[in-house]
């Protein structure tokens, strides 16, 4: 057993051991413990080490910047003394520490500068706390609790049916809940909606009838019960009391339903998205079907249907086990909960191809093809739209006409391959092109390294359609996919008129892929600095008649600073976007001794500076431009499982046509959902509640920054600040803020539901995403159609010049 494991059991008699009883009493009320569990905290003060001081001891210096250490004073007296401007830059005594004080604790959050000196005034004991012992056992214990969540939620029957991801949501929404010895947790008769699992201790079962009262059943860890409360009002069938102190984890059908939608339709939801003919459905629409899907009770030895018979009817098992067997007798398959079966009814009138037989009793979800169409419209055009806007992205087909373009889609041939495969290898002459409808392909260069994945909607191969050229990578897919693929011969059969305006349009977009393969620092014009940064600068630079920034970076800064991982995972997660309202990577390469990007240039300067130049807030009208900008662009994060973690007005940037785009995207990570981090990153000011007890993060602390943003731009200052970064965290941490006079109420609003204390009750991190945002009454009147097509005017047009627009607006990046 490692001793990190040591720390975390062996808490036994820990209460009434001398330095955790002073060490309780240190930390009392500091947001940095206040979320850790008694076993936690005595870990953590079991770990720290005892350090003598004398009289006259500097213990802490001001400006110091690698400070780690948090103390607890056991015996002493310490002053705190501050030396700044508004002291004259003379050491002025502004508190004293007692014994039992604790002090230095922002060292255990991040690498900042003291902010003030600590001088020993007499001869100190103290405890000393490292921030890497601190994290470990903090991560350690998060990590502990999240799997027990976990393998708690699996054991559930009603929600073990849920998918990975989902169950992970779930787990990440208990609560812990303390029960006293003989506390009632609910009684027989009362109106339920939470669900309980047991964490610790024991609970008694009882039921009352005729004054007598019946012990049904003792529970003890890892038991459940009232999870019925999750499905509807439930009446509680009997009481429940605590035997002993007991803690459950405890989940409302109120939270259930906003982070995933109503447990029912959940449950048809994760078998509907399994169903390969509906992959071209949204989740938005998948639930609306799973809503619409009707009930049908089976016996046991009933035919559902015939081979033969015509089908228009798609089922989904939500009880029982079927059989499906050809006339010959011959079983086919065993089907069961979660599975489905006579999908190709919802494409078209077909006939029957096999019998299926209910072996027990059991429930039918039915759907039929005229409620499907109904609520949707045809399957077939469904798909046949989810392919022509695939196209349309392509831009080699972009001076093909919508017809045009139908037309391609009519050829598109459906392939699927396993996990491994080689979908297309360097070097070899390609004749195909393909589009991904699932699933997800790694893309390697000449030299097997990683340069991108593609999900779907995204595509490869098109040059092929036009020329005999080698193929530049390899495509592999990671897991099994569905693709589109259509071959040249086709593709020139119905296109062959267009060749040449094709061709055209190929060699303008050809500059741009060779550029991509063999592009050089050498092969572009250095036109001034954007910015400088701590190991590299930005540069804006002239590559064939186009304008791009050059973002530069050490090789050797990088490695020193340690910070190889995060400039890969940046590059990595840049290739893999392709949105509007983010700046995109055009391409990257290295030389000796530096990593190149070279990006899209936006160049109307931040958003930051030019808040500061006005000479007052921004008008709603305006701040909700903005805001809309940064909601397509999470949005589209979010769609691609990725959380930004850095949005603040320095990493908006203004277009020429008064339009922002997201950029710096070194802190933004993968992360599907149900998943946390624990990377401490961002600016203070708009850190979530959870990103400051580092309690794990998820994609919703992007929704909190969103709060804070349009609070900042509609009032002129960020909601929680404070010149004291304690007072300023335990305001984060309380949602502790004033709403300025001139606001309205439906803006109001909107930052009260962003700026949520809870992730999984937070605005544009529920089941409907960003949609929630959107739908918001501060956007009741935006035309959110005309602005993704930059049809809305902008508030404001950054001012250029002939040659270039100006460099000045950028601050150091």
């Amino acid at each position: 057993m490692t001793l990190l494991a040591c720390l975390l059991l062996n808490c036994q008699g820990a209460l009434t051991h001398p330095l955790h009883v002073l060490a309780e009493r240190a930390v009392e009320g500091n947001l940095l413990f206040d979320m850790l569990s008694l076993p936690a905290r005595q870990a953590i003060f079991r770990s720290m080490s005892l350090h003598m001081v004398s009289a006259g001891t500097t213990i802490i210096n001001q400006g110091d910047t690698d400070a780690t250490k948090f103390y607890v004073l056991e015996k002493g007296t310490c002053d705190v003394l501050i030396n700044n401007e508004a002291t004259g830059y003379i050491p002025k005594k502004v508190h004293t520490y007692p014994s039992g004080s604790g002090f230095g604790e922002l060292a255990l959050l991040y690498s900042a500068p003291r902010a003030a000196t600590v001088l020993a005034v007499t001869d100190c004991k103290l405890w000393v706390m490292e921030r890497a012992v601190y994290n470990s056992i903090k991560r350690t214990y998060q990590e502990q609790v999240a799997a027990l969540k976990r393998k708690m939620v699996s054991s559930v029957p009603m929600l073990a049916v849920l998918s990975e991801e989902s169950r992970d949501l779930v787990a990440g929404a208990l609560e812990a809940v303390e029960f006293k010895a003989g506390q009632t947790i609910f009684r027989q008769g009362e109106k339920g909606d939470r669900f309980y699992i047991v964490q610790e201790g024991a609970v008694t079962v009882s039921k009352t009838s005729a004054g007598e009262r019946t012990v049904l059943a003792k529970l003890a860890e890892g038991s459940y019960f009232g999870e019925r409360a999750l499905i509807k009002d439930d009446v509680r069938a009997a009481d429940v009391t605590a035997d002993i102190y007991t803690v459950c984890y405890s989940l409302g059908r109120k939270a259930f339903d906003e982070l995933l939608g109503p447990i029912e339709d959940v449950w048809r939801f994760e078998a509907l998205r399994k169903v390969p003919v509906l992959f071209a459905l949204s989740e938005q629409q998948l639930f609306e079907l799973a809503h619409c899907m009707k009930n049908h009770a089976i016996s046991a030895g009933q035919m559902v249907f015939r081979q033969g018979d015509p089908g228009d009817v798609f089922y989904v098992i939500e009880e029982g086990t079927f059989t499906i067997f050809d006339n010959s007798g011959k079983e086919l398959a065993r089907v069961s909960k979660g599975s489905c079966f006579g999908e190709l009814a919802l494409m078209h009138q077909d006939l029957r191809a096999a019998n299926v037989k209910a072996l027990t009793d059991g429930v039918l979800l039915a759907l039929h093809r005229d409620d499907f169409n109904g609520l949707l419209g045809s399957l077939t055009h469904i798909r046949h739209m989810w392919r022509f806007e695939a196209l349309r992205k392509v831009p080699l087909f972009s001076t093909l006409t919508p017809p045009q373009r139908s037309q391609l889609c009519t050829v598109l041939k459906p392939l699927h391959v396993k996990a491994g495969t080689a979908i297309v290898q360097a070097g070899n002459t390609g004749n195909t092109f393909y589009v991904v409808e699932a699933g997800t392909c790694v893309v390697h260069n000449v030299a097997s390294q990683e340069i991108g994945r593609l999900g779907p909607t995204m595509y490869f191969g098109e040059l092929a359609l036009l020329r005999n050229e080698p193929r530049a990578a390899t495509v592999l897919a990671l897991t099994d996919c569905d693709l589109l693929e259509l071959g040249r011969a086709d593709f020139l059969q119905l296109m062959g008129p267009l060749a040449k305006a094709l061709e055209s349009q190929a060699a303008k977009y050809g500059l741009a892929v060779s550029a991509k393969k063999d592009i050089k620092a050498t092969d572009l014009v250095k036109i001034a600095v954007l910015g400088s940064g701590a190991f590299g600068q930005v540069m804006l630079v002239k590559h064939e008649g186009a304008y791009m920034a050059l973002k530069s970076l050490s090789k050797q800064q990088i490695l020193e600073m340690g910070l190889h991982e995060h400039v890969k995972r940046e590059k990595q997660i840049m290739a893999e976007c392709d949105c509007p309202f983010m700046v995109n990577l055009v391409t990257s390469f290295k030389d000796g001794s530096h990593l190149y990007m070279l990006m899209e240039c936006v160049m109307g300067g931040e958003l930051f500076t030019y808040l500061q130049s006005r000479s007052g807030p921004l008008k709603e009208d305006h701040a909700r431009f903005y805001a809309a900008s940064v909601v397509c662009g999470l949005e589209y994060m979010q769609e691609h499982n990725l959380m930004w973690r850095d949005l603040k007005p320095e990493n908006l940037l203004i277009e020429t046509t008064g339009y922002v785009k997201m950029a710096d995207f070194g802190f933004a990570k993968k992360m599907p959902p149900g998943q946390k981090s624990n990377t401490l990153c961002g600016t203070p000011e708009y850190l979530a509640p959870e990103l400051v007890t580092q309690a794990g993060h998820t994609r919703a602390v992007d929704w909190w920054a969103l709060g804070v943003l349009i609070y900042e731009m509609v009032a002129g200052y960020p909601p929680f600040y404070d010149e004291d970064r304690v007072a300023m965290f335990k305001n984060i941490c309380q949602v502790k803020y004033s709403v300025p006079s001139h606001f309205s109420k439906e803006v109001r609003d909107l930052i009260k539901r962003l700026l949520v204390h809870n992730p999984n009750q937070r605005m544009g991190a529920l089941k409907a995403g960003a949609a929630d945002v959107k739908a918001h009454p501060w956007f009741a009147n935006f035309d959110w159609a005309a602005f993704s097509k930059r049809q809305l005017k902008a508030p404001y047009i950054p001012q250029s010049n002939k040659r270039y627009v100006s460099t000045g607006v950028f601050k150091d990046f």
